[in-house]
């Protein structure tokens, strides 16, 4: 069954939205509390719930909820469910993304000079040699732009909707009982 683009569209704003604003509310409570963001720590915690949890949950909600609400007999194309995914993944991140942005740059611009700064002493603890740290300081700085960031939520996005995808396009249990 090919699910109408729109109804993915229409059917993925919410959840998008819930993934945007979730992430946002985090940011905002690291800063309140300010969190070093390049810790061991944030970092493991940061991609099992930022990179991992968060994301994948969204994206089987809001597939699960078009597959059982809006195709015909609870079924959806492979196709149908990774464009959903992606639909919902891209709206979040981009959301997420220009907070960043924005606040890195009007709100609080001092702010992630300071996390870097932090990263600057762990890395000197490490007794690194200067220039790996001047190198991991600039590619770290690097990606922070907007560019590099909306990149890596576009191929988060793909790799992580290709895999959904697959649970997703599942028959409902109802009907594979019967068949």
């Amino acid at each position: 069954m090919k699910t109408n683009f729109l109804m993915i569209l229409k059917n993925a704003w919410p959840y998008g939205l819930i993934l945007a604003g979730i992430s946002i509310v985090l940011s905002v409570l690291f800063y309140i509390f300010n969190v070093n963001m390049f810790s061991i720590t944030f970092a493991i915690f940061s991609f099992l719930i930022f990179v991992i949890g968060i994301p994948v949950t969204m994206s089987i909600l809001g597939c699960n909820n078009l597959r059982l609400k809006h195709a015909k007999e609870h079924q959806i194309s492979y196709l149908d469910a990774a464009v959903s995914c992606l639909v919902i993944l891209l709206i979040g991140f981009l959301i997420s993304n220009l907070y960043s942005y924005v606040f890195n740059n009007f709100i609080d611009p001092e702010y992630m000079k300071q996390q870097i700064s932090k990263m600057a002493d762990m890395l000197q603890k490490y007794n690194l040699p200067q220039d790996k740290i001047d190198e991991t300081l600039t590619k770290t700085e690097n990606r922070m732009a907007l560019g590099p960031m909306l990149l890596n939520s576009l191929i988060f996005g793909v790799v992580i909707s290709l895999i959904v995808g697959l649970f997703i396009r599942k028959k409902d249990k109802l009907d594979e009982k019967m068949v």
